[in-house]
């Protein structure tokens, strides 16, 4: 690397993906930054003799510091090769610049520890971040098999485009993600393996339905009173799981009535839905990413009823989490970890174990019953209350139907 090209980047200053430090003095540390773009998705460049500001100063390298830095490096676990490059800026001073392609094994550990980065922050990673890692590597998961049906082509670029705006918006992608190439985005994602398309970028963004796997539906109902002896309506929405996200959405927004007020002082009429919608949201898209996609029989179902909402997907709560703990902190395993973090990228959950808490709060400020969270057979489902029934109303409004 030139120096003209190195004060180039360095002028950009820390990010995410670019980080200074003083001199090798703050070694340890860097070496757990060199750890956490390891775990990332797209890498890094930390660079030793520059301030936080930008400053170059460089530093002395002797031979003692070459060996320190040879000896840190093999605390990394899975060892893997780390570009170091020494830059003269005077006669007995340099730059250290070590250049960290994403990890193709991760989670991986600095001196027996892993650690993942926030924005421009290197932190301990969580214990529930490191088996999600360990399990979006596993090659046995069905989500991590590649189809032989589907091609790249057959994806939609257009939402995947989408994703990746959402995700920067999130500040859970870099800026430099929008140049990326889509291939490329995809393979850090690990989503395409060996240039073939997993099973998990199939569901999360195939836009040919004959390509889809015939899982990848939802099945939508409204119900007249508390049962299932009469229907007011009745769809079956098929696509990719961005796009039964929405079709989801909609069909619960529409069909739910919304009550409106007008405050005195307030020229904005304040209007309430019959369930927050932070909390249809967070249901619809637990099921989505819950979802046992290995097995090809049933759907995700979603029924309204006079008096409640109930949201069920294929598959039982996944291992070590017991339906007690879904009211308290709990670990976060889920089924799919390719497709729970293009969701978590793009802002619709939090990784670790929140929502079903979140659900809970929300509701309880909105005046409505809790949650109830249940496992039948292999099932779980979700219902969620009315406040009151809406018998006699119509879709979004007031009159009887």
């Amino acid at each position: 690397m030139k120096l003209s090209q190195l004060k180039l980047l360095i002028k950009k200053g820390e990010s995410e993906r670019l980080e200074f430090k003083t001199s090798t003095g703050s070694l340890t540390s860097g070496m757990q930054t060199v750890c956490a773009f390891l775990n990332n998705n797209f890498g890094g460049t930390i660079i030793f003799g520059v301030k936080d500001d930008g400053t170059i100063i460089g530093q002395a390298v002797t031979d003692k510091t070459r060996k320190e830095i040879a000896i840190e490096l093999n605390k990394i676990d899975p060892h893997t090769k780390i570009d170091v490059h020494y830059v003269p800026i005077e006669e007995d001073r340099q730059i250290i610049v070590m250049s960290i392609d994403a990890g193709e094994k991760a989670p991986y550990t600095y001196d027996g520890r892993p650690y993942t980065r926030n924005q421009s922050t290197t932190m301990r990673m969580t214990k529930e971040e490191y088996i999600y890692l360990h399990n979006q590597n596993n090659p046995t998961l069905w989500e991590n098999l590649t189809s032989s049906t589907c091609k790249i082509t057959n994806l939609d670029k257009r939402r995947i485009k989408e994703v990746i705006r959402m995700a920067i918006f999130e500040k859970r992608m870099p800026e430099s993600a929008k140049l990326e190439t889509i291939p490329n985005i995809l393979n850090k994602l690990k989503l395409i393996v060996d240039g073939k398309v997993t099973n998990a970028a199939v569901i999360l963004f195939c836009k040919n339905e004959n390509k889809q796997f015939m899982q990848s539906y939802i099945q939508l109902a409204r119900f007249r009173g508390i049962d299932k002896t009469e229907f007011i309506d009745t769809k079956m929405a098929s696509g990719n799981a961005f796009d039964l996200y929405d079709k989801a959405m909609d069909f619960l927004i529409f069909s739910l009535p919304v009550a409106a007020r007008i405050e005195p002082g307030n020229p904005i009429r304040v209007e309430t839905p019959a369930i927050p919608y932070n909390v249809l949201r967070e249901a619809v898209t637990n099921a989505l990413i819950h979802r046992d996609y290995s097995n090809s029989g049933g759907s995700i179902s979603i029924a309204i009823y006079d008096d409640r909402v109930n949201i069920s997907n294929i598959g039982a709560l996944p291992k070590g989490v017991l339906l007690s703990q879904l009211s308290k902190e709990h670990s976060s395993n889920p089924r799919n970890p390719l497709i729970a973090h293009l969701f978590y990228l793009c802002g619709k959950i939090e990784k670790w174990g929140r929502g079903t808490i979140d659900m809970i709060n929300d509701c309880k400020q909105a005046g409505n019953p809790p949650p109830k969270y249940e496992e039948i057979g292999g099932t779980f489902s979700v219902t969620l209350f009315f406040r009151e029934p809406i018998r006699g109303t119509k879709p979004n409004g007031n009159r009887p139907l």
